[in-house]
């Protein structure tokens, strides 16, 4: 692994980077959320709410729903063939919807809107819902929230039912297991997961469908996308997935790590931090010596497991804890040297097939082949039966 780590001229180089580009993201966002909300008084026609938006915003509803024929016509006459069509999709819609936004729809339902507090919604969630046409931000005296149109809100109430309820189940799993499994191998070919979501839900697993489903969920939640030849899925934080692949197929005789569903799930939870013993160890140790929230703590963590995940040395892990905090003497730089090891050894990296360091180590031993016992050393008489299992005596077979 060590041919593949980033000198330091580009280890800096890449920090930069994402700075700068963290910068960018925060700036487009706040364009972004000017021109997101608009006044809307709620019940609201589907016509009514799709006039709301710019030509390019209708054309994002088309291609996310596969609309043929309709590129070429003008703002007007795009909304006025959404509102027929969009009704008409409702149901596949649906049918590709994980539980949580299965529960924003029956609050909307119930209430005729969602209401959002400061920060409580991501623009990113919200823009995914407004591209299938089924759900709209709007604000009224201040106040922001989410609603639907009110020809969707009746045929939802039509659709909905054990059938529907059963199919949302299904897809939570799917993505939760799909997150999960990309949380610790960071990429994956789609046959492959396809293989291991069957595996674990112990169903059939239909290939086109779970590719929609999972599709809509990787443009909603943001922690997976699809690899740019489409052979692939990866997780969001990776950017070299070419590298983790070829580190994969140099472990061939190995299989990924054998995880349980139960902790797949857990992973593929938004937010997720694999805190291993000796990171929380090491988080226990930063308490102690520094004044720092739990968000500034969890930040601390996420960001030493992506850096190892990035195959870089423990001494970035080291270079990145200084660029945080304060190190008041030669012998705390040991301690937190000593820690970084620690952790390093312990936590389950990309391209190590979801194994750690120290747990790939006893792995490998497995398929060390075993040293010749004393009986094979022994030497074999030229009329003893010969080893080969043939019946034969030695000299008469292997030993002519």
């Amino acid at each position: 692994m060590n041919g593949t780590q980033l000198d330091k001229k580009t280890q800096d180089t890449l920090l930069r980077a994402v700075d700068r580009a963290n910068d960018h993201s925060r700036q487009l966002q706040k364009r972004r959320e000017k021109e997101l909300w608009k006044e809307i008084d709620t019940p609201c026609r589907l016509i009514n709410l799709l006039s709301l938006l710019k030509k390019h915003e209708l054309d994002s509803i088309r291609k996310r729903l596969d609309l043929k024929g309709l590129s070429s016509l003008n703002k007007g006459a795009l909304a006025s063939e959404l509102e027929r069509l969009i009704p008409i999709h409702f149901k596949k819609i649906l049918h590709m919807l994980d539980q949580e936004r299965y529960d924003l729809i029956s609050e909307i339902v119930k209430s005729s809107r969602y209401t959002i507090s400061n920060g409580g919604f991501p623009i990113s969630k919200i823009e995914s819902l407004m591209e299938w046409g089924i759900i709209f931000p709007g604000i009224e005296q201040g106040q922001k929230f989410l609603t639907m149109p009110a020809e969707l809100v009746e045929l939802f109430s039509k659709i909905d039912g054990p059938d529907l309820k059963q199919i949302i189940r299904r897809n939570t799993e799917w993505i939760g297991l799909t997150h999960g499994m990309l949380y610790y191998y960071g990429v994956m070919e789609t046959f492959h997961i396809l293989q291991k979501v069957r595996q674990y839900t112990q169903q059939k697993v239909d290939s086109l469908e779970y590719l929609n489903v999972f599709s809509a969920a990787s443009k909603y939640y943001g922690q997976a996308k699809f690899s740019s030849n489409g052979v692939s899925l990866e997780d969001d934080r990776v950017f070299e997935a070419e590298r983790i692949i070829d580190e994969h197929n140099k472990r061939s005789s190995i299989d990924f790590y054998p995880f349980t569903k139960e902790q797949l799930l857990n992973a593929g939870e938004t937010g997720y931090i694999d805190r291993v013993p000796a990171m929380e160890k090491f988080l226990g140790f930063l308490k102690e010596h520094y004044d720092l929230t739990q968000p500034e703590i969890e930040d601390l963590a996420i960001q030493l497991i992506n850096i190892i995940n990035m195959d870089d040395h423990p001494s970035m892990m080291i270079k990145y804890l200084n660029s945080r905090l304060e190190f008041p003497s030669f012998e705390f730089v040991q301690e937190i040297t000593a820690h970084a090891m620690e952790i390093y050894n312990q936590t389950r990296m990309w391209v190590l097939k979801g194994y750690s360091p120290s747990e790939l180590a006893q792995e490998e031993k497995k398929h060390l082949l075993p040293l010749p016992s004393d009986d094979e050393n022994k030497k074999i008489g030229r009329n003893d039966p010969c080893p080969c299992g043939s019946g034969k005596k030695y000299k008469k077979c292997c030993g002519k």
